[in-house]
């Protein structure tokens, strides 16, 4: 039998639908000398967007959604920025005010397993999240707990990047499940600026040309990796997520080249952690907020990329960056970075990972995730997460590049060679 287009749209189509929407306060106010949360200069250069993180469990427990509410009202008293509106544009600061977060529930006609066996991330996937822009006076957090057709849930944490990096939302995730299972996890601090100068917001869209982006899985077992690192005559060991990116950004520079006929000057940025280099008197266990700087590999385009010439010039930026007294010294390292970035005209790779963070062991009561997935929102560009997968036996790396050079970047011989079908590593 033959079907129509409008057949085949109608069999494609999720289904899926919002249930309920509540906001959510926090169980008890913010004291008056938290009121105000000042952003930090490394916050302000943050844009506005989210990177929603959707943790996909097999084994919902049915009641557990008043539960939820409640043990998330508890848990944003202790991250009380996340409950307050921004006072942007004109003011850098984040008015705790207690108005909530925000809390939908959803249905969605799809199976678990059809989502975690996705290669592609779609719109399908987009259904699941409930938004990636966050305006002014908008709520900073927004939660979605979506109910599958096989029993299963896809619950979706979406944190404005102003107020928050991969290790804040980390820190709250866990938190927030601890609270939910009857536990009492350490408390965070925020680190709020005494800094209230306002610099101009990113530029998010760059330049005018329309470019349609794609957004792929490939997961890299560590047989794999280490096999690679051994082929790698680096004047250090580098680490699996060292070996990757630099795996990764060859093949995407190729990529490119093969479309263009020329080897474009190109830079690789990875995001940083700086909570480490704080070393001012009695630096918080906890640090929430956007406290990192980034580190960059340039290479000019002269030559084919070699691994080992891209792992040393990422080790050592790395190693440039020097230990800071407080949160305001995490900020002008990174606008120094940038500055000297300034006016150089060569592609940009974004990095970023959240290797052996603890994403796993988020349990509500229900177990751990099956599978987690980052979703790049509204940022263009080249943008590489890589994460852990769920076994911890390799890092799965979520690659958004320019639509015809994805195509290309797929079948380079290197990745094929490198990676496994994500089936293999579904739980």
């Amino acid at each position: 039998m033959i079907m129509t287009r409008f057949q085949r749209l109608l069999k494609s189509r999720q289904l899926h639908t919002i249930i309920s929407q509540e906001t959510i306060k926090p169980s008890s106010p913010t004291p008056p000398h938290l009121r105000i949360h000042n952003l930090s200069l490394v916050d302000q250069l943050a844009p506005n967007v989210s990177m929603p993180l959707i943790f996909f469990y097999k084994n919902y427990r049915k009641g557990s959604i008043n539960i939820l509410k409640k043990s998330l009202s508890q848990t944003l008293t202790s991250y009380y920025p996340f409950a307050g509106r921004s006072l942007e544009p004109s003011v850098p600061q984040i008015e705790c005010n207690d108005q909530g977060v925000e809390f939908l529930e959803a249905s969605n006609d799809t199976r678990l397993i059809d989502f975690i066996l996705k290669k592609e991330l779609d719109e399908t996937i987009d259904q699941l999240i409930p938004n990636y822009t966050f305006g002014n006076k908008d709520k900073l957090l927004k939660v979605q707990l979506n109910h599958l057709s096989c029993g299963g849930v896809a619950m979706v944490v979406s944190i404005s990047h102003k107020v928050a990096d991969g290790y804040t939302v980390g820190k709250f995730i866990n938190h927030w499940a601890t609270v939910t299972r009857g536990g009492s996890p350490k408390n965070p601090t925020f680190l709020s600026s005494k800094c209230k100068i306002k610099i101009p917001e990113i530029d998010l869209k760059g330049t005018n040309k329309v470019v349609k982006y794609t957004t792929s899985r490939f997961v890299f077992p560590n047989s794999k990796l280490n096999e690679l690192k051994n082929k790698v005559n680096a004047s250090v060991n580098p680490t699996r997520v060292e070996i990757l990116s630099s795996l990764i950004f060859k093949c995407a520079v190729g990529a490119a080249t093969r479309l263009s006929g020329c080897i474009p000057p190109s830079n690789m940025y990875h995001l940083v952690n700086m909570r480490n280099k704080i070393t001012g008197k009695n630096p918080p266990e906890i640090a929430a907020g956007n406290i990192c700087s980034i580190a960059v590999a340039k290479m000019a385009g002269t030559s084919e990329i070699k691994l080992h010439k891209v792992i040393d010039g990422l080790r050592k930026d790395k190693t440039e960056i020097k230990e800071v007294g407080d949160v305001e010294e995490v900020g002008e390292v990174l606008l120094n970075k940038m500055s000297t970035l300034g006016g150089d005209e060569s592609r940009i790779y974004a990095f970023s990972s959240v290797c052996r963070f603890p994403f796993y062991d988020v349990d509500f009561g229900w177990g751990n995730p099956v599978q987690l997935m980052i979703k790049n929102g509204v940022i263009e560009g080249n943008v590489i997460t890589l994460m852990d997968t769920p076994s911890g036996e390799g890092i799965e790396a979520i690659v958004q590049l320019e639509a015809e050079e994805m195509s290309l970047f797929q079948k380079d011989k290197e990745i094929l060679a490198y990676s496994q079908d994500i089936k293999k590593f579904a739980v």
